[in-house]
Formats: structure tokens, sequence, C-alpha cells
């Protein structure tokens, strides 16, 4: 199959590398001191699952680099989907699918809109994975799951094929059984880990193990799964344990991405995922004071710190 990474960061390049490496055909759309490492030097994956060395990588900073692929691996941030969704539309084909692999909420209503509602699946990321240095990604853990699926769940020939090229890749891709409801699994979750990461500026393992923290975290878990189903989102009875048990379960070191962006002085995601959860909460008239809270402490970051 033909890919296009829109966004080789450490999702992005994790994947795309693997598929890449099982003899997919696939462009890296990346820029800034990371493109020029993929073009000079390859793309290098570190992992506990197999390092990939790939000489050469095709990449580009232009979508039309790469023009009508079978799929689009969707994974910038969620505060660039909508100028990324404009970039890469005249490069997709008749038949092109996106799959969007972003945290937090709203990107699939923006992908719907900018590129058309048959082309967009629903995707979701299971994976820790940071650009370690420009033209290397660390993956951390042994964790890499995907899940692809229609948005109205059919179990469509362009799904399957997905999920057939992941597998071969070494990718687990389960069948997802209800793709919205993955969705907002994956938002309870992110938003509690990045939550918990950036307001106390420590990994995941410190905050879990406080009795204070792990309350804070215990709070917003409960607000998001409360604005999911306020939204009609059918989650679990116990979805609220489901959530500590998978945080329980992440290595000590993890950090959200957003957490690694704030100590980086990058542009925050917040206003996706915990300010996203306070607003939905407002319109479905679900109180949500931990997420706002949170919210209130990284605004003042969220565009980024200017270099020096």
């Amino acid at each position: 199959m033909k890919f296009t990474v829109m966004g080789a960061g450490g999702v992005g390049g994790y994947f795309g590398a693997r598929l890449a490496a099982a003899g997919h055909e696939v462009g890296f759309v990346a820029r800034g001191r990371h493109l020029e490492a993929l073009r000079a030097n390859g793309l290098a994956v570190r992992s506990q699952l197999g390092d990939i060395e790939l000489r050469p990588v095709r990449a580009s900073d232009d979508p039309a680099a790469f023009e009508a692929p079978d799929c689009v691996l969707f994974t910038v941030k969620t505060y660039d989907c909508e100028r990324a969704a404009e970039a890469v539309r005249p490069a997709l084909g008749a038949d092109t699918c996106v799959v969007p692999l972003l945290n937090g909420i709203g990107h699939v209503e923006v992908l719907r809109r900018v590129l058309g509602p048959d082309r967009v699946l629903g995707g979701v990321a299971h994976i820790s994975a940071l650009i370690e240095a420009p033209g290397v990604i660390r993956h951390f853990d042994r964790l890499q799951i995907l899940r692809i699926g229609e948005m109205d769940n059919s179990a469509t020939a362009r799904v399957l094929a997905l999920r057939e090229a992941c597998a071969a890749a070494g990718i687990a891709c389960p069948a997802p059984k209800d793709i919205e409801r993955e969705l907002w699994q994956k938002v309870v979750m992110i938003t509690t880990l990045a939550g918990a990461n950036c307001l106390t500026r420590l990994p995941l393992g410190a905050c879990r193990s406080n009795p204070a923290t792990r309350a804070m975290m215990e709070n917003l878990v409960a607000e998001s799964v409360a604005v999911a189903r306020a939204r009609g989102v059918s989650l679990p009875d116990d979805q609220e344990i489901r959530t500590m048990e998978v945080l329980d379960k992440l290595p000590a070191p993890m950090k959200a991405s957003m957490f690694a962006a704030l100590e980086r002085g990058e542009r925050l995601e917040a206003s996706a995922l915990n300010g996203a959860i306070d607003r939905l909460g407002r319109e479905a008239r679900v109180d949500t004071p931990t997420h706002r809270a949170v919210y209130a402490a990284l605004a003042p970051h969220e565009k980024g710190v200017p270099a020096g």
C-alpha cells in the first residue's frame, strides 16, 4: 500500500517506519531540522521491539510530493489540524482515506469538514514515542497499538486492508467494536495522564503513588467520563476503574507528549485536552472543576516559550 505520514513526529514516524520496513511505500511529511536529518541520514527508530534504520527515506515538507496515497496517517498536533488538512487535501486521490491519530477532541469533525466525511476513519494510537533527536524516534516500552475503524463501525474493505497491512508490519491493530467509544476511552486516559504530568511536572509513577495526586487523577477520570456519557457515548459502567487500571500498568517514567512539549517550551495541546473537557462539560451542564484548574494552570504556557 501507499501511505503518507502527515506529521512524522514520534507517533507518525514510528508507525510509518514500521510500515516502510515491511515493504510499503511511505512518504514522510516533516519540517525543520527533523526533515533535514531524514533527507541526509534517513530515519532511525529505537525500540525494544527491534530497531529500524531506513535509508533512504522519502521525505518532504510538501504533501503534494506524495500524490494519491491509499491512506494518510494524520499525526500532526491538534493545534495544526485544520492547516495541515488544507495542505494535504490537494494530494489526495479519489479513494484516499485519512486516519487521524491525534490526542484530544474535535479533530475528527475538523477533518470531515475540510476533507469530506467519507474520507475520514476513526483512529486511536496507544504508544509512547518521541523525537529523540532529528531523524531519530525513541519508542518507550513495548506498547504499540492502532485501532482503526469506520465511524459507523462497518467492516469495509479499506479498513480490513489497513489492519492487514499493520499486522504484516508487526503493528497490533485489533478491530474495535465501537470506534467512538475507543476514541473517548483514549481521551479519558490521556487527559488524566497529561493533566497530572503537567500540573506536577513529574512522570506518571510519582503522580499515581502520591495519595493526593492520585485522588486528583481519579477526579480527572470521573469528570471526563461524566462528560462523555452526557454526550451519549456508551462507556462501560466501570470505565473509571478500567482507566485507573490502565494508568497503573503503564511504565512509571511515562510522560504524556504534552508534558514533553511543556518541558521544551513548545506549544501545548491543552485546549484540545483538559480545556476541551471543561468546554464540553459546560455545554452539557456537567461540572469539571479539576479539568478547569489544570487548563487554567497550562493556559499561560499554551503558545510556548520563545527561544531565549
